[in-house]
């Protein structure tokens, strides 16, 4: 979670040069935690400053990533409600997925935009208040990250089945079991999170004496942020964040091998056994409706790990600097860009499902064509060829 690396980011007495350390305070109206940067540089001082870097993110490039990837969710909502034709088990995985994407996307960029606008101070996190900041909102992001992480694995798993283990997959496979998976997802990220919320739980307050210029005139006495008093719940908030997700990366390679080499050997031994010019053309359609939706989930999942991988990379950085104090990672601009793909990565689904599979965007032109130019009809009429190819897709998912 982004603020984990905000607040980690706080330099220690013992992280700091010596004449830095020797400034540090005990306050106990500051639980023990104030900085007297009065005689400090400004270099010093930039170490508690949000970078300008961050500010750009925060301000300007997350909240139109959160606008495209918001209007792309709800767009993909609206047409799996629309259509009845698009209902089928694999949709619902992905209705799913784009919930968790759209609550990320809203309550992620709302939270960081607030908190980063009202204050200069790095790690500001209490703009909501204690209750709603620490206890819902950062239980919540965490939430939905595990839930879209384990929803990219549930589908990778599924298409594995479905793909090696076709009459396996059969016992498995229609929309009470679908719902039944994604309940299960949801139950698991929820204990996920809450394993995490001892991390962020607790309302701490930090002091700070300002140099006596123009400059800082503004800049907080106290700045109040969620954290934890004890330093080891960032080590464990990052390990759980990290560890399930680098389980499911492995998990997915393999899914994805596996699912390349036997669509490969699918298409040589029906090149093979087909005889008659009748059967190749069914089975020719049959194959390439199938490899449509394969194809579109691969890419899918391909994408959700190369852009979530950056920020995890990223969190094992900090891990690491937080427990070798002598070695330090200058790598501000890697980490905001980090975090950028991770919002890209929560918006850019429903563009890759229109992208790379035609019955989507066939369901995506009927859906928006006719309620913009036939407003009057509730009803949508989807063509033949999307009906085949999703009556395919829950043949074969």
């Amino acid at each position: 979670m982004e603020v984990s690396m905000a607040t980690s980011s706080y330099p220690t007495s013992s992280n700091l040069d010596h004449s830095v350390s020797d400034v540090f305070l005990t306050n106990e109206d500051c639980i023990g935690r104030g900085w007297n940067l009065i005689n400090s540089t400004d270099d010093e001082i930039n170490k508690f400053v949000t970078p300008l870097i961050t500010r750009v993110r925060v301000l300007y490039l997350q909240p139109l990533v959160a606008l495209v990837g918001i209007l792309g969710n709800l767009a993909f909502m609206f047409i799996v409600w629309k259509v009845p034709h698009m209902r089928n088990s694999m949709n619902i995985i992905l209705l799913n997925l784009s919930v968790a994407d759209l609550l990320y996307l809203v309550v992620g960029t709302t939270e960081r935009f607030f908190n980063v606008l009202l204050s200069p101070v790095l790690g500001y996190t209490i703009f909501f208040g204690h209750i709603l900041q620490c206890l819902i909102i950062f239980p919540l992001v965490n939430f939905v990250t595990f839930t879209s992480l384990l929803l990219v694995s549930l589908i990778s798993v599924d298409r594995y089945i479905a793909i090696c283990k076709p009459l396996q997959h059969i016992k498995m496979a229609g929309r009470r079991q679908a719902h039944a998976y994604v309940r299960l997802v949801w139950v698991f990220s929820l204990l996920l999170a809450l394993i995490l919320l001892p991390s962020t739980m607790e309302l701490l307050t930090i002091c700070f004496q300002w140099p006596n210029t123009e400059k800082y005139e503004n800049f907080p006495a106290k700045v109040e942020l969620c954290n934890s008093r004890n330093d080891i719940w960032f080590s464990v908030d990052q390990c759980v964040q990290i560890l399930p997700f680098f389980i499911a990366l492995i998990l997915n390679l393999f899914c994805f091998v596996k699912i390349i080499f036997r669509l490969n050997m699918r298409m040589t031994s029906e090149s093979t056994n087909e005889k008659s010019q009748h059967d190749r053309q069914v089975r020719r359609i049959q194959r390439d409706s199938a490899n449509a939706a394969t194809r579109m989930l691969l890419i899918n999942g391909i994408a959700f790990f190369v852009l979530a991988t950056p920020f995890h990379v990223t969190s094992a950085i900090q891990v690491i600097q937080r427990w070798l104090i002598a070695w330090s990672c200058q790598c501000e601009t890697f980490k905001n860009l980090s975090i950028l793909l991770l919002y890209i990565n929560s918006a850019v689904n429903p563009f890759i499902y229109g992208v790379t599979n035609r019955a989507y965007r066939q369901a995506y032109y009927s859906v928006f064509y006719n309620t913009i130019s036939k407003s009057s009809d509730s009803r949508i009429s989807i063509t033949t060829s999307t009906r085949s190819q999703n009556e395919s897709m829950n043949t074969h998912i």
